[in-house]
């Protein structure tokens, strides 16, 4: 079973999921974010530095490594989730995620007929040996809540689409500044918001994951009851590493 498959389960079992950032593109940074076998590695097309021509070559060396892909899009148009997924990726992120709308702009750019409106593009977009109705089963959909709206929305978000949504990710920065608590990402009116989306996932037995700063906040969150972990990105690793070492160093 490869690791696409491997996710995919877990996702449907709700059980404990490792997901880092990519945010230094360089094949070298991906080998050592990979040697730690996280269940999928993020490219961040929204905020960080990636585009479809920069990722490419690393999709193509994902596959190879057999490392699950989640790209992290801009915003709910057609050709914003369809091309990543065109070059090899092997899900998006959906930011911002409020309104049935965006949820079927989505889907239907990540299925071909008769599930969506994808368009043909051959080469990446195929794993091996995979016909299209395997692409249109396996590539994952996640939703990002980051607003009350989302909060709303969510059930019936999960009640049309709840087979084609992999999992809900919570954004805690951005549902901080929408409840009026800019980063604080513990406030209780944060607090009350991320515990309805926690609900909402049970009650739906939908995988449920948040983005976390480090160890300690993974620790906190699975505690809650979320089972998805996204943690923080290659370079705040390093800047954390390269600051203990140098204060060492400095200290002797």
């Amino acid at each position: 079973m490869n690791r696409l498959d491997l996710l995919k389960d877990k996702l449907k079992k709700r059980e404990k999921i490792f997901g880092v950032t990519m945010s230094i593109p360089l094949h070298n940074g991906l080998s050592v974010l990979a040697s730690q076998e996280p269940d999928f590695i993020v490219f961040d097309f929204e905020h960080g530095p990636f585009n479809t021509e920069l990722a490419v070559s690393l999709f193509n060396l994902c596959r190879l490594m057999d490392i699950t892909t989640v790209v992290r899009v801009q915003d709910s148009l057609y050709h914003l989730i369809a091309k990543p997924v065109d070059f090899g990726a092997d899900g998006i992120m959906l930011p911002r995620t409020e309104s049935l709308e965006q949820v079927k702009t989505a889907v239907e750019a990540l299925r071909f007929h008769p599930y969506g409106k994808k368009g043909f593009a051959g080469g990446p977009v195929f794993r091996k040996n995979e016909t299209f109705d395997d692409i249109n089963h396996n590539r994952l959909l996640f939703i990002q809540i980051e607003s009350p709206k989302g909060v709303e929305t969510l059930p019936q978000m999960l009640e049309k689409y709840g087979d084609d949504i992999a999992g809900v990710i919570i954004g805690p920065y951005d549902l901080s500044i929408m409840v009026n608590t800019p980063l604080e990402l513990r406030s209780s009116d944060i607090m009350e918001q991320i515990e309805e989306i926690i609900k909402i996932c049970d009650s739906k037995g939908k995988s449920c994951g948040i983005y976390c700063n480090d160890e300690k906040d993974a620790e906190y969150w699975y505690g809650k009851g979320i089972n998805l972990l996204w943690t923080a990105c290659d370079l705040i690793y390093m800047e954390k590493g390269y600051a203990k070492a140098v204060s060492k160093i400095k200290g002797l």
